[in-house]
């Protein structure tokens, strides 16, 4: 089958839309189909497997025409756009959809992973014709979360929807013990009972509730903060001001940007707790979970409903500190051996290609 993505980010561009893309392009390819990626002009085009046209500068109506004659030098048998990004002007992929039907004659899905992005004022007469113009000549909307499904009903009666969940980016760890303890010795976190966090610093994630959580543990407890944190960025500034105020620069190990999956598996591995503090609570679809779920070590995150805590998996309300403290402590303590059942590509792929077949 020919499959073309339509997606705002790819790699090297730091989004989880794109890196699911790019890692679902990649399962998708494996299995024998040609796979071609029209995105971002700053994406990487060095692929061996992939067809990437990196031809957006930005995703405005003017990009609409040399993303059709592309298309039309393509022939795919499908088009999949991936939504939301950062990068696009909304109005401008609404109309994708009718343009690709009537342009390309190709059969036209959407991949929604954010709803309450797509959806953002439901009352309003232009957001509600947006919607429309999108969903009506869609052949098949795929959502990453089954919650999605009835409000997407609500607001076109006739979608056809299927439900995919997602798979990590981020295997399951399959480093040795030694290889454990050396990632324990370059982030000086021998002897002590190790958090981490892992995923993009943004407001949303929650990061100060746990900065202040470890100023309050005891001494042997270390947090490893998967990811880089930026002088020149606002936002980032304002948690390394945190870590200097709270005075636990000894307790706070920030590894940089972690571009290899498997080092982040490993990193992940080598933590007994990965702590998600998310403000809005806890999307089942977040890749930071996904990765930690992945590796056979405890999980604390919010959630906003009376969530059942199960194999190893801790829940709290969102934005409460000394509830998150006292659930810390208490997982630190806890005696338990973690081996979950985790969702794999395959089972992604094979989903995908149901959906694509049926609409073919």
């Amino acid at each position: 089958m020919k499959i073309c993505f339509i997606v705002g980010a790819f790699p090297m561009m730091k989004c989880g839309v794109g890196d699911y893309t790019s890692k679902l392009a990649e399962e998708l390819a494996k299995d024998g189909n040609e796979i071609h990626i029209i995105t971002s002009e700053r994406a990487s085009s060095e692929s061996k497997s992939l067809n990437v046209h990196n031809i957006v500068k930005e995703w405005k109506f003017s990009a609409l025409k040399p993303i059709l004659n592309e298309l039309k030098k393509i022939q795919p048998d499908v088009v999949n756009i991936q939504y939301p990004s950062d990068e696009y002007y909304r109005r401008t992929v609404s109309v994708l959809p009718i343009l690709i039907k009537r342009k390309i004659k190709c059969k036209v899905t959407i991949t929604v992973h954010e709803y309450d992005y797509f959806n953002l004022n439901e009352n309003r007469l232009k957001d509600k014709i947006r919607l429309y113009l999108n969903f009506c000549k869609l052949d098949k909307i795929i959502t990453v979360e089954e919650k999605f499904i009835p409000r997407i009903k609500k607001d076109y009666s006739k979608a056809n929807i299927a439900y995919i969940p997602i798979s990590s980016n981020i295997p399951r760890n399959k480093a040795k013990a030694e290889d454990l303890e050396n990632i324990r010795k370059k982030y000086e976190l021998e002897g002590k009972k190790v958090l981490s966090y892992f995923g993009f610093a943004v407001p949303v994630k929650g990061i100060e509730y746990l900065l202040k959580c470890v100023q309050k543990l005891d001494d042997d407890v270390k947090l490893l903060f998967i990811n880089h944190l930026d002088e020149n960025n606002e936002y980032h500034k304002t948690l390394l001001d945190l870590i200097k105020e709270l005075k636990i620069e000894e307790k706070v190990a920030i590894t940089g940007f972690i571009d290899d999956a498997e080092d982040v598996a490993n990193l992940l591995e080598a933590s007994d707790i990965c702590v998600l503090p998310f403000v809005n609570g806890l999307k089942k679809s977040n890749g930071s979970f996904l990765a930690a779920y992945n590796q056979k070590i405890k999980i604390i995150t919010t959630s906003n409903k009376e969530e059942v805590e199960e194999k190893g998996i801790y829940y709290v309300k969102p934005n409460q500190e000394q509830e998150l403290l006292e659930k810390i402590q208490y997982a630190l303590e806890k005696e338990e051996e973690i081996d979950r059942d985790i969702l794999t590509w395959d089972n992604v792929v094979k989903s995908y290609l149901e959906s694509f077949n049926e609409v073919m």
